[in-house]
């Protein structure tokens, strides 16, 4: 999401990394300047189980420049989240370091990925009282946005809000959320190729700065094994080689740009030792995983520079919406809010995903994003009651088939202000429809 943008298995560890060892068209989002309806791959928003054991904080912030940080924490991750791989057509899971199944019940905290453009850090409160606030939902799981340019200090970011001051700043949100137990899910958020500025959601990676970017990031937070890296958010190129390898294939403003595929990515990522989960999303805004297994898998062949990278402690992101309406069937404003319209089962609406195919794969699955468009009284003013109702019971659905798989999701957005939002205020008040539904959902754990 870009702002002002668009039942439990037995599974078979994997070898190498031990468990201990160190019906319309999808569109933009109901109330964003996202992509104009009919686009297929428009951006799907505006911009609590077993938690895992906590390997070691992260050490200091890196430099500001792009040379690389400072090697921060302990080489590798200490009892930490790690992945097992599923057999026989049974979903992989993510565990912690004493095998016992994670399953994330979490929230986006949007404004890391923004703020710092515009003289602050942070968009509402990080302190104990909002991560209480959090707690008090039960939710056990926290992804933080990032903005490449404001992490490695460049492109004309105040320095006040960039390089070191920023990197200091999300690395004290970090700690303090995993010193409350929770997991943090650190995302590539906003990225831009060459001297323009990381502004908003672009289509890919770029090779210029985003694997000094993971370079940096997974030196600080890889002695911390309760830090999940997810690459890119929402990739909405449509070539899975692309995704996978690279090249001259995505463009901004009209121009092509060079992009690091998902593989320079992890292998950044891997070149540092950090053996922290990394999830990686789909196609479409990480709706499309239908070619998310061969793609993955074909990582460990690729040629020189991209060879010799493993894919363990790998794991897939999915962002599902009820407005992603191929997939999800339900009524929305790309198919006129149609009353003949009822929304599919979660099973179907994942299927129609390929987010099946994952599991089936025996890898773990994350809903990284997730939401319905009612939040407010102008967003539901659109539906009817009973459409309304269809939304709630659609996303309820949802999270409790992810639930039957043991896999782990959250909900975009822990804010009052990058829709769908969850929140009134930061005390905790949930909006009416999407926030109730899913404070409903969570406080049964």
């Amino acid at each position: 999401m870009a702002r002002g943008t668009a039942g439990l298995v037995l599974v078979v560890a994997l070898g190498g990394l031990a468990c201990g060892s160190s019906s319309g068209s999808n569109g933009g989002t109901p109330s964003d300047g996202g992509t104009s309806a009919g686009d297929s791959t428009a951006p799907p928003h505006g911009d609590s189980g077993t938690t895992a054991d906590t390997g070691g904080t992260p050490g200091d912030a890196g430099g500001s420049g792009e040379g690389g940080g400072e090697a921060g924490g302990d080489a590798g991750v200490s009892t930490g989240l790690h992945v097992v791989l599923g057999s026989g057509g049974m979903p992989g899971h993510i565990v912690d370091g004493s095998g016992k199944t994670v399953q994330l019940h979490g929230a986006d905290r949007s404004g890391t990925e923004y703020s710092c453009l515009n003289g602050a850090f942070f968009d509402g409160p990080v302190d104990q009282t909002a991560v209480s606030a959090m707690k008090a939902w039960n939710v056990n799981a926290v992804r933080v946005p990032l903005n490449e340019d404001c992490w490695l200090g460049i492109n004309g970011v105040a320095a006040a809000y960039s390089g070191t001051n920023y990197q200091t700043a999300i690395s004290g949100w970090v700690n303090l959320l995993t010193q409350n137990g929770m997991v943090v899910i650190l995302d590539l958020h906003w990225t831009a190729p060459g001297t323009t500025q990381s502004t908003g959601q672009e289509p890919m990676a770029d090779a210029d700065h985003a694997p000094t970017f993971w370079s940096q990031v997974a030196t600080m937070f890889k002695g911390n094994g309760t830090v999940i890296f997810d690459l890119f958010n929402e990739p909405f190129i449509t070539d899975w080689g692309c995704w996978v390898s690279g090249g001259s294939c995505a463009q901004l403003n009209g121009t092509n740009y060079s992009v690091a595929g998902m593989a320079a990515l992890l292998q950044a990522v891997r070149k540092t030792g950090a053996e922290n989960v990394v999830i990686l999303g789909g196609l479409s805004y990480s709706s499309d995983m239908s070619q998310w297994v061969a793609s993955v898998n074909g990582i460990p062949n690729l040629p020189a520079p991209l060879d010799g990278i493993s894919i363990e402690n790998v794991a897939a992101s999915w962002h599902a919406y009820d407005f992603n309406s191929e997939q999800s069937g339900c009524p929305s404003q790309y198919n006129g809010y149609s009353m003949s319209l009822t929304c599919n089962s979660a099973a179907t609406t994942a299927m129609n995903t390929s987010a099946t195919s994952v599991l089936s794969a025996g890898f773990p699955l994350i809903i990284g994003e997730s939401g319905i468009s009612a939040y407010s009284a102008s967003t539901a003013a659109s539906f009817t009651a009973t459409q309304i109702t269809d939304l709630e019971t659609w996303y309820d659905n949802l999270l409790t088939w992810a639930e039957m798989q043991g896999q782990g999701y959250l909900a975009w957005s822990w804010n009052t202000d990058t829709p769908p939002v969850l929140l009134t205020d930061y005390t905790g008040t949930p909006t009416q429809d999407f926030g109730t539904t899913y404070q409903a959902h969570l406080k049964q754990f």
